[in-house]
């Protein structure tokens, strides 16, 4: 993409105009999500997806990964080779950059991006997102019951931590989604990747991420299983054009839920009970630990498995890439930012108030 500084002056300012029809296409479509929904969403993205699949999947490694580590190698170079340079013209180093970020910002909004302003599920599905407290209860008591009976069929002792019997490649090819909007399986064959980048994932406090231009969905394989699982079916959610992380997290609930193996389902269901634990502890902090107290202690074990993997990789640094991406979900209209993750409580709440069994 440096190539991009090379271009002569009269492409350059043809560039830096593109970023008004840019800017009003964006606007547009946070105006009229019906529209995104019906003709980039459904039909656009889908045919772009496709051709991705065509060409991205047959590769074992993540395409992306390794764009993103060449990307970086030649910014390095260019900042040694042009320092001086842009020393002399520290102007030119904002048009440099502000070429770049245009161009990008096309081809991510192109590609994938302008799934951020499409008709939100619950709309789509006829439900609302909002809860009163006795909901939030009544909901999380389901959910812990039905904790405590996968663990039951897993375990000998409800002291046990749940041992998933299979690897993480296993995982991996186990992903299939759930539908919400047609109540059917996904059967289009979905490939989640592991990332070249776990390691550094892991200390930037990342599980996985969807690829905005390759379209590869990528998964921090250092986890343990059980976050893998969940991982996984978020990001297949976010590659098959949801881009709300509360939607992606309820498709992954969902998807976990009603898939066949048992293991998955457990993973689906204690999944859930931590954003709701997360929900019911900010407004009653003592019920909220009345309600974790009555999961199977075995349960709890496996939650300190995720705790302690996530404990060894902390760093000063984990605040600023949490920061960041809060920012940039902002900046694509998930106005509460990082925190629309827990955001998915109110869509499992109200998806099964219309269910006729739960």
């Amino acid at each position: 993409m440096l190539g991009l500084l090379l271009m002569n002056k009269k492409t350059t300012t043809w560039v830096w105009y593109s970023a008004i029809p840019l800017w009003l296409l964006i606007y547009f479509a946070q105006k009229n999500p019906e529209i995104v929904e019906k003709y980039y969403s459904r039909l656009l993205y889908p045919l772009g997806f496709s051709l991705h699949h065509f060409f991205m999947n047959p590769i074992p490694l993540s395409l992306g990964d390794l764009c993103y580590l060449l990307f970086i190698f030649y910014s390095i170079k260019t900042i040694v080779k042009k320092s001086a340079y842009w020393k002399i013209k520290p102007f030119q180093l904002f048009i440099d950059i502000g070429t770049i970020i245009i161009i990008t910002a096309w081809i991510f909004h192109l590609s994938w991006g302008f799934n951020y302003h499409r008709l939100p599920l619950n709309e789509q599905l006829n439900i609302s997102i909002k809860y009163s407290k006795k909901d939030l209860e009544d909901c999380m008591d389901k959910i812990i019951e039905r904790s405590n009976d996968w663990h039951h069929q897993l375990v000998s002792s409800d002291t046990l931590k749940v041992k998933f019997p299979f690897s993480k490649d296993e995982v991996i090819r186990k992903t299939t989604l759930y539908d919400p909007i047609h109540k059917k399986t996904v059967l289009q064959e979905l490939k989640v990747k592991k990332s070249l980048l776990s390691l550094p994932l892991s200390y930037m406090g990342y599980a996985g991420y969807l690829n905005p231009f390759t379209l590869e969905s990528q998964v921090n394989v250092k986890m343990p299983v059980q976050s893998l699982i969940t991982t996984s079916l978020h990001e297949t959610a976010h590659q098959l054009g949801y881009a709300s992380e509360k939607e992606a997290n309820f498709i992954a609930y969902l998807s976990a839920i009603k898939h066949e193996n048992p293991y998955i389902q457990f993973t689906g269901n204690t999944f859930a009970f931590r954003y709701f634990y997360s929900e019911l502890y900010k407004l009653d902090s003592d019920l909220a630990m009345e309600k974790l107290n009555k999961l199977n202690p075995g349960i709890l074990k496996n939650f300190r498995e995720v705790a302690r993997f996530w404990k060894q990789y902390e760093n000063p640094f984990e605040v600023i890439f949490e920061k960041t991406y809060d920012g940039y979900l902002k900046a694509n209209g998930q106005k509460s930012g990082i925190k629309s993750y827990n955001e998915m409580v109110g869509l499992v709440i109200n998806y099964h108030k219309n269910e006729s069994h739960f």
